[in-house]
């Protein structure tokens, strides 16, 4: 599958663990990191959940990128299910899928073939299962102590019915100084349009149901004088001590090749409901139009031996 479509599941499925990343490392607050935490940790022993989230990428004040979409996860069997829809570059594009079994199934909304991945093919990340238990903690005392005096920057407030809003807004000197020196490098790194043969591209094209450059030079190429110019992120956590909505914004400033300078802002939400209650869709593939979607990792492997 084309690597910039994986966009899609960054802004919609994953918008929701990117802010809970930035929310940890954000909300340092005695009271309001440990409220955080504690409504993260009891979210995450949920069986179901559906969640609706949206997303946006602003270049010097211009939309050129924005997201939608909702997803149902299950823990029964890791099934999951949903669709979004992404608009880029005057273009939309919109996907349905589904985890089903050991299949991974993806539906694009023009056309009627559904693009079906053996799900075993991530099974390495199962066997290792026993060694990730322990990351966790691992990256929670290390985000412990990274956190340091941010907590002058939380607001929390306690609503009557025992609700919770925890919220924070740190601009770049406030950020640690150790997160101001990693960005540029992340952020260099993630905007780069990595070159490619043009036979390559073809191939791609030609496995790709949602066409090779759909998300070319969404985000601009920073190169330059990179920072992270401000953090902001709150969240409502439920009397019953689960995390109900997500938000977070993202300013980065920098400079192109052509020494253009951008402000690009990244907004992030996402809405939790259906707690143990939400019944996922699932897709009959009889007599349906079905294409094989082979792994990247088994082409990059058939790629280097072939």
């Amino acid at each position: 599958m084309n690597k910039k479509w994986l966009v899609l599941g960054s802004v919609i499925g994953i918008s929701s663990l990117m802010m809970v990343t930035t929310g940890i490392s954000a909300m340092a607050g005695t009271s309001g990191y440990d409220a955080y935490k504690s409504a993260l940790k009891n979210t995450k022993t949920v069986q179901s959940v559906t969640v609706q989230a949206a997303g946006s990428l602003r270049d010097n004040g211009n939309v050129a990128l924005s997201a939608n979409g909702t997803f149902k996860m299950s823990q029964e069997g890791g099934s999951a299910s949903g669709s979004g829809e992404v608009s880029a570059g005057g273009a939309k594009q919109s996907l349905q899928f589904y985890k089903q079994g050991d299949q991974a199934i993806f539906k694009p909304g023009s056309g009627d073939v559904y693009y079906v991945k053996d799900a075993a093919a991530e099974a390495h990340k199962r066997f290792k299962g026993s060694a990730d238990k322990e990351m966790p903690q691992q990256v929670e005392t290390v985000v412990d102590a990274l956190v340091g005096n941010l907590k002058d920057y939380v607001a929390v407030d306690v609503k009557g019915d025992g609700s919770k809003r925890v919220s924070a807004e740190l601009d770049g000197a406030q950020l640690p100084a150790v997160v101001q020196a990693i960005a540029p490098i992340v952020i260099k790194q993630g905007s780069k349009d990595h070159g490619e043969s043009e036979k390559k591209k073809a191939a791609d094209t030609a496995a790709n149901p949602f066409g090779h450059d759909f998300l070319k030079g969404v985000a601009p190429e920073l190169t330059d004088a990179i920072r992270l110019e401000k953090v902001a992120v709150n969240a409502t956590i439920s009397p019953s001590n689960y995390i109900q909505h997500q938000e977070a914004e993202l300013t980065v400033s920098g400079k192109d090749a052509g020494g253009k300078t951008h402000q690009v802002v990244v907004h992030l939400q996402a809405d939790l409901s259906g707690y143990d209650s939400t019944t996922l869709d699932t897709v009959d593939l009889n007599g349906k139009n079905v294409q094989k979607m082979e792994s990247e990792h088994r082409n990059k492997w058939q790629g280097k031996n072939g």
